[in-house]
């Protein structure tokens, strides 16, 4: 209880410290709850498996398997077994992002709010707005990403690299062309123009020409055509020996819509424990398809909030991802963690910090991939 000391005035802004420096610590679960939860695909990722932790490091290193082995062979009897020394392993690395949000409240907004209650009302509402803004940093660095020239397919991490690596990095247009800008070169240092296997699933859907470096390309101009790329996009990613396809696909809003209008006859599913937190989905073959509205135009290199984004009908985009090889890794002991309440030397405020470091990864890109170029006035 924040009580004022009889030694000295000091004693009470020692125990008000310490009430809003324990009731920032003790929020600390509901803050990450519901910056996972209150967001669709940040929830999806945490429901099927796409969280993961590290205990520090100089970067996130993901151990990659990208050939089998030569010394598999049927054989009889006595005959010899191949016994090479077998490569086929290396690592990616991916660099730490750290994200960081403030709280700050001031001697003039202590008095204006004195007594425990009042204070207490005001640090909450003062939590809830860091929420907001920390849950649309993650999101928007995640799936928006920053397009190095508006209406070209070259996509980084924005902040002059320092923001999360976006999902168009990791699935572009050009599957065959590393990044350029700003930011890391090479996916994971690993150079995706020079290794084939290192390249995503990507698939053009305004004509049946192929872009460089697409599995497939088909003119989809009706649901039922869009309903035949989607499926064969996740057959597409699902081929390997281990056998999973993409458990999340998320679409823009009227690629969603689109589908979801080609259904409306038929039996639909969703995925409950995601609709219980306030999201639609809809079942493809084993994905939840989700949709978001900033979800980028991929074909043409516009993130959704940019003027130019629906200039054609052809902004849609679908990105299939598995959460088994896509996976945001958070550093363990810096999961939204909060800061003690401490005064600055030339301030009368008190400041605490929320402090997040972690970065998406990929170990697999065979087993994910992109449908661009989807037309968004579909309607029969």
């Amino acid at each position: 209880m924040s009580t004022v000391g009889a030694s000295a005035p000091s004693q009470h802004t020692l125990n008000l410290d310490a009430l809003l420096s324990t009731t920032l610590f003790n929020y600390r679960k509901v803050l990450v709850d519901n910056i996972f939860e209150y967001n669709a695909f940040l929830a999806a990722l945490r429901e099927f498996g796409g969280i993961d932790y590290q205990d520090g490091g100089e970067r996130i290193a993901i151990p990659l398997m990208y050939e089998k082995t030569s010394t598999t062979k049927s054989y009889r009897g006595y005959e010899q077994l191949e016994v090479v020394p077998q490569d086929g392993f290396t690592t990616a690395f991916f660099p730490w992002v750290e994200i960081a949000d403030t709280i700050s409240i001031s001697r003039r907004e202590e008095r204006q709010n004195s007594g425990e209650a009042r204070i207490l009302n005001l640090l909450k509402s003062k939590i809830q707005q860091a929420e907001m803004s920390i849950k649309r940093a993650v999101n928007q660095q995640l799936v928006e990403g920053n397009f190095a020239t508006a209406g070209t397919a070259a996509c980084t991490p924005g902040n002059d690299g320092k923001d999360l690596l976006p999902l168009n990095y990791f699935l572009p247009k050009d599957n065959t062309a590393d990044p350029s800008g700003t930011g890391v070169d090479n996916v994971g240092n690993i150079s995706r123009n020079t290794y084939s296997w290192w390249r995503p699933v990507t698939a053009v859907m305004d004509n049946a020409t192929a872009d460089t470096g697409n599995a497939f390309a088909l003119s989809v101009t009706t649901w039922k055509g869009l309903h035949i790329a989607l499926k064969r996009m996740w057959n597409h990613c699902s081929r390997g020996a281990d056998g999973s396809g993409p458990n999340i696909v998320l679409m823009t809003q009227a690629v969603f819509e689109e589908y979801e209008a080609g259904l409306d006859d038929k039996l639909r599913y969703g995925t409950t424990k995601i609709a219980d937190m306030g999201f639609d989905s809809i079942k493809l073959k084993g994905a939840a398809c989700i949709w978001d509205e900033l979800v980028p135009n991929v074909d043409e290199g516009y993130p959704a909030d940019n003027a130019s984004f629906a200039t054609n009908d052809k902004q849609g985009t679908a990105f299939f991802l598995n959460t088994k090889f896509y996976k945001l890794v958070i550093d363990r002991q810096t999961d939204f963690v909060t800061t003690p309440f401490i005064e600055p030397e030339n301030q009368t405020a008190k400041v605490a910090k929320i402090l997040f470091m972690g970065n998406a990864t990929l170990s697999n890109p065979r087993k994910v991939g992109v449908c661009y170029a989807i037309q968004s006035d579909i309607v029969s």
